[in-house]
């Protein structure tokens, strides 16, 4: 066990796990059930893509269903239902995962002691990043189903995913490059030295 606690991998591995463990359970126990953070979030979404849509020409606009509790981005000119914004899609979550490795990740700055102020300025800079890239996918979902409602599903179960998780690990590998001290050709130069 002392020599699985000594392995920096699993070390960083299960800290990121338990760090999102917390999260999720933060987010579903107290964000969830306590405040409206999912619905501004979500609005915030709806009305940055229909700003996106507009920008580029479309005549799109933003409905609320109180009863349902949707929102929805779509097309006025059109006789598809558009695009609905819920919790699960609002990018919580994701903020949550893409913070929980970057705190995780250990610093192996030698100006730094134990915390790694870069954090302070990543987190929240990703986290904008991250929430901008969700709303130009709710964009170009509202009017893939304006336009193509067949193709709305595989797009947002398929395609997005790929893309938005792809960002979110390109913007881990940028961390790990630029701000962890973590340098990878320095790492693979001693492992075929040594």
């Amino acid at each position: 066990m002392q020599k699985l606690l000594k392995n920096k991998l699993v070390v960083f591995l299960a800290l990121a796990v338990i760090i999102y463990i917390l999260w999720d359970v933060f987010y579903t126990y107290v964000i969830g059930g306590y405040t409206n953070i999912d619905n501004a979030v979500s609005f915030n979404l709806a009305y940055i893509s229909n700003g996106m849509l507009q920008m580029f020409g479309y005549d799109s606009v933003v409905d609320y269903l109180r009863m349902e509790d949707f929102i929805i981005v779509r097309m006025t000119d059109s006789i598809y239902p558009g695009v609905r914004i819920g919790n699960p899609c609002n990018g919580l979550s994701l903020f949550g995962l893409f913070a929980s490795v970057v705190i995780a990740f250990p610093s192996q700055r030698k100006d730094k002691w134990l915390f790694n102020y870069h954090k302070l300025w990543f987190i929240p800079l990703g986290i904008v990043f991250i929430h901008l890239i969700n709303a130009i996918r709710i964009a170009i979902l509202t009017v893939i189903a304006s336009y193509n409602f067949e193709a709305l599903n595989f797009n947002h179960d398929v395609t997005f995913k790929i893309v938005t998780y792809a960002i979110i690990f390109i913007l881990w590998y940028f961390w790990i490059n630029k701000f962890s001290g973590f340098n990878f050709k320095k790492n693979k130069r001693n492992e075929t030295v040594g």
